[in-house]
């Protein structure tokens, strides 16, 4: 097999109340420093960004941004957290990234997407169409000035399999919303990686069946969680969280380290 590297970027984050993870978690009430993280994965034949962090106006005017949202946590995104900023630290321009796949639309994983002008942006078609139509409940989560751009879209059914190869399959994990999809990291016949994105927030809750507390379909979220893990036994995969708590101890942060 060709040599695949997987780039993990810490784009700044938020501070929210613990019950965002766990309604029912033991540390409800207690603040907690939540990251956001983008990918980048660097194939033979293209790379492909996995998710955009957040807007960069987040630093400077959250509420101009996110509207009443930002009443609900603090951002702590700094100058330099960008997708842009941060993929120039491995020397990647933006007209480098040939592939964009969005987890979903929301603002901490949307937030780049005018940057790559020249990339092919993917997506479920679901997600999409829950994006510009969000219920009542996501509304203020979804920001259409993140995804309104003239970019190229595929629009996903399903399974996809980038480079046809097997090694970089996106695959749907509907539940956090309607369109959600991970990722399938193929790094040798022995090794993979799943980036989970926003099918679950912390290992916690597909280990306990723990929901979140932001979910479009409790039922569609516990079938995704069925699926991360027979794909987790099939490939001997580890599974990589957008917003681990524990990412200091637990992620190669780029661009100091990576996974090959």
């Amino acid at each position: 097999m060709a040599d695949i590297r997987v780039y993990a970027f810490h784009g700044g984050g938020e501070i929210a109340d613990m019950s965002v993870f766990d309604p029912f978690h033991p540390d409800v009430g207690k603040k907690v420093d939540i990251p956001y993280f983008f990918y980048l994965v660097r194939h033979p034949q293209g790379n492909v960004l996995f998710d955009t962090g957040g807007h960069p106006a987040l630093v400077t005017d959250p509420r101009g941004r996110l509207g009443d949202a930002a009443d609900a946590f603090e951002v702590t995104m700094q100058d330099g957290d960008d997708a842009v900023a941060q993929l120039a630290r491995t020397g990647i321009e933006p007209a480098e990234v040939d592939h964009v796949a969005l987890s979903h639309l929301h603002y901490d994983h949307a937030g780049g997407i005018e940057f790559f002008p020249d990339a092919q942006f993917y997506a479920q078609r679901r997600e999409l169409e829950f994006a510009h139509w969000p219920p009542v409940y996501q509304r203020d989560i979804y920001v259409p000035a993140d995804f309104d751009h003239e970019v190229a879209w595929t629009e996903l059914d399903g399974e996809f399999d980038l480079f046809d190869d097997g090694r970089v399959v996106l695959f749907p994990t509907p539940g956090h919303t309607a369109g959600h999809q991970s990722l399938l990291v193929r790094l040798d016949d022995k090794r993979a990686l799943i980036l989970v994105a926003d099918a679950a927030y912390l290992p916690r809750n597909i280990e306990m069946n723990a929901l979140p507390a932001i979910v479009w379909s409790p039922d569609a979220m516990v079938d995704s969680w069925q699926r991360i893990r027979s794909l987790r036994r099939r490939y001997n995969a580890e599974l990589i969280f957008t917003h681990d708590l524990e990412w200091q101890k637990k992620t190669k942060v780029a661009p100091e380290a990576w996974y090959e």
